[in-house]
């Protein structure tokens, strides 16, 4: 089941917002579920009051009392819906300052283009789809000579093959174990880890900069891209970022 939240103090847009998401569903083959508020205060209430959890959130900017902007931060400071996927669905393109912390998964314009908002919020469901995926795979697990260690699969930085030996960075420990690099790929998300050389295989969630060339990491380390993987890893980042709803 996908749960949306509709908050648009227009009446016609929060009918015109229902009958689209009701337009995909039998596209996505789920269950959807929508509850609509027609007023910030109305919104705010609601989290205050239960620990509903949303999936997505479609939200307008500018409404009285309390705006989409102060209701964005109260979804933000709500511990069961932190994670939420925010779409901010507006008339006024002035705000970018103002939601740049709020972790907007992207602003959809009005009036609504049909094709957009579908687009969109297709991919809004399928980051949905695959964070709960992630979710559900265990953590790494590393089997060393004398006994098996294991790590969070998003701890994971970059993982470096010599020969038969592996180095695996996380966060805040380094691991050294035989194995091949290309055994441990296929244990890890295709949609967050790629392989940049036949001797590395990073986590694109903890890189800092991206070249054609190379990529240097979030702890410091620069990783060559070799030429042979170089168009993979492009079109591999670039769904990444997709998925991310990093493209706004």
């Amino acid at each position: 089941m996908i749960r949306f939240a509709i908050c648009d103090d227009d009446p016609k847009t929060t009918v015109s917002l229902e009958c689209m998401i009701r337009s995909l569903k039998p596209l996505h083959e789920l269950k959807f579920e929508t509850m609509v508020f027609f007023s910030g205060e109305e919104f705010c209430d609601h989290l205050n009051r239960t620990d509903e959890q949303f999936d997505i959130v479609l939200m307008d900017i500018e409404m009285r009392a309390i705006t989409g902007v102060e209701a964005g931060m109260r979804l933000r400071e709500n511990i069961a819906n932190d994670q939420t996927l925010l779409i901010f669905v507006s008339a006024h393109k002035s705000y970018y300052k103002e939601i740049i912390d709020l972790n907007v998964f992207c602003f959809i314009p009005k009036p609504i283009c049909t094709d957009e908002f579908e687009q969109k919020l297709g991919r809004a469901i399928e980051s949905v789809l695959n964070q709960r995926k992630r979710a559900s795979i265990p953590a790494f697990v590393i089997k060393k000579a004398q006994h098996t260690a294991s790590a969070p699969v998003d701890s994971i930085l970059y993982l470096i093959s010599d020969l038969r030996k592996i180095r695996l960075h996380t966060e805040t420990k380094t691991y050294d174990y035989y194995g091949k690099l290309d055994e441990e790929e296929l244990k890890l998300p295709s949609d967050t880890f790629c392989r940049i050389h036949k001797s590395y295989l990073i986590n694109f969630s903890h890189i800092k900069t991206l070249t054609y060339k190379d990529v240097l990491m979030i702890d410091g380390k620069e990783l060559q891209i070799s030429e042979a993987y170089r168009e993979q890893v492009k079109v591999a980042y670039r769904h990444y970022c997709q998925w991310m709803g990093e493209a706004l």
